[in-house]
């Protein structure tokens, strides 16, 4: 059996109908049919119960399936894998991080690439969204993860969104809001709020200061500060409230996060590069990302 009929059989799965699986593969919802029959016979399984309006996998059907979603993705991988010894690529990259979010999803990604290129040579950078941004601009790192909004102005930079940050509210285990659930916007305007400096990350303080006043309020900023540990710390000793994103969120002692609603406070986050770099393993990183990004949904 050749890989193309799995490749067909997965898509009308996940198509739900063999007439969306035949435009996805690009070919005859006819030729679609017949290959899954023919894999059908040359099985000898009933993959499909068709007495349905839609063909729905019968039980022998959903075991194949999960194997051969596995059986292809070991494929592709070994592929990649053949593929970059036979290349022998070296060389360098350069990537810049922010903080806590990255290294949510990073490590997996870092691991796969270290895997298809091991005689390439990492240098990961964490450094504010200012410097960051700053270097990317330079042409001084590869890549680099941040806000959308750090970077996005500068025209010789290259976004890839990864997604938009679902925003909370972090309170010390003495806030009168320790055991809410969710947060409109408009109540923290008298509120004592910690937030990361305009050193920090410039573009970030301006769109945070803006939200606000859409929100209908002056923030009350009683702490700049240049880090998240700093920023968790002085929550968590009660010193004021912060806005942050969920993702960069582990279990802290002393720490209560609420969800965010109904505010102008948003956060886009994104992987950046110079549109000027040359290096071919920016792309080759990016989309491996990306296929993470995609897997995940």
């Amino acid at each position: 059996m050749d890989f193309r009929k799995l490749e067909y059989f997965i898509a009308a799965v996940e198509c739900g109908s063999f007439t969306k699986a035949a435009q996805q593969c690009f070919i005859s919802q006819t030729a679609m049919s017949q290959q899954i029959a023919a894999m059908e016979q040359e099985l000898d399984l009933l993959l499909f119960d068709r007495s349905t309006y839609r063909p729905t996998l019968t039980p022998s059907g959903k075991a194949f399936y999960e194997s051969s979603k596995t059986l292809v993705e070991i494929y592709e991988q070994g592929l990649e894998k053949a593929s970059a010894l036979k290349n022998k690529t070296t060389g360098s990259l350069k990537i810049g991080i922010s903080g806590p979010i990255e290294k949510r999803f990073l490590p997996e990604i870092l691991s796969r690439f270290v895997d298809l290129h091991p005689e390439v040579n990492l240098e990961l950078l964490e450094l504010s969204f200012r410097k960051l941004s700053e270097k990317i601009r330079n042409s001084e790192i590869d890549i680099m993860f941040g806000l959308a909004s750090e970077i996005a102005i500068y025209p010789q930079v290259e976004l890839t969104s990864l997604f938009a940050s679902t925003l909370c509210v972090i309170v010390g285990s003495s806030h009168p809001w320790r055991t809410r659930k969710k947060i409109f916007g408009n109540e923290l305007k008298n509120e004592k709020l910690i937030v990361f400096s305009k050193n920090y990350g410039p573009k970030y303080y301006e769109s945070f200061i803006k939200a606000c006043e859409l929100d209908g309020f002056t923030p009350k900023i009683i702490k700049e500060v240049d880090n998240f540990d700093e920023m968790i710390l002085l929550v968590s000793a009660n010193k004021g409230i912060s806005i942050i994103s969920e993702e960069v969120m582990t279990e802290a002692l002393g720490i209560h996060r609420i969800r965010l609603t109904e505010t102008y406070h948003h956060s886009d986050f994104c992987v950046a590069r110079n549109k000027e770099a040359d290096n071919p393993l920016i792309e080759e990183f990016i989309q491996l990302i990306e296929n993470k990004g995609n897997k995940r949904k």
